[in-house]
């Protein structure tokens, strides 16, 4: 009863996996599969009517929700972030764009203290005669999320929350 959604949304995203399983279920008795794990071994079992790229795509997608955040999160060490003394002129709005970024954490004194979110989309759109500093052009909601929490439940959260970007902490609340 609980995988039944997962199998319905994986019906209708992967229909040839589902044509190949029907296949193999004429040669064979009926499949009865009762759990996620079941379903990734008959499709990890099959050997025509899928390719590998789609087998390890529809696998990695059962799990999805199971993973946890840190697996997928991106380090502290690899995050650009915003001083938020700092003057968002023409020079920082290149710089932060170069980043391939559209949303950043505005810091005081270091990552572990993260006092908004800067969305550089608002910066570009403002027709302020006063370069702002990020801290007055940022938004002072910020999210956080632990790293052993699921990507599932981090779904839901973005979801919930309506914003995209969340702060990964460890079981001591630093910033990881």
């Amino acid at each position: 009863d609980h995988i039944e959604p997962y199998l319905l949304r994986f019906t209708h995203r992967f229909p040839r996996v589902f044509a190949a399983l029907r296949a193999r279920s004429v040669i064979l008795d009926p499949p009865v599969i009762t759990s996620k794990e079941e379903l990734q071994h008959s499709i990890a079992a099959m050997t025509r009517g899928i390719t590998a790229d789609e087998k390890r795509l529809v696998t990695h997608s059962l799990s999805f929700g199971s993973r946890l955040v840190s697996e997928v999160m991106t380090p502290k060490s690899m995050i650009a972030t915003v001083d938020g003394k700092e003057l968002l002129g023409p020079l920082a709005l290149d710089e932060l764009h170069k980043t391939g970024h559209s949303r950043f954490p505005v810091i005081e004194n270091d990552i572990y203290h993260i006092v908004g979110i800067l969305h550089i989309q608002d910066l570009l759109v403002a027709t302020a005669k006063k370069t702002p500093t990020a801290t007055q052009a940022m938004e002072q909601k910020v999210f956080y999320i632990r790293e052993d929490q699921t990507v599932g439940h981090a779904l839901n959260a973005f979801i919930r929350t309506h914003h995209h970007l969340f702060i990964v902490v460890n079981e001591y609340r630093e910033t990881v």
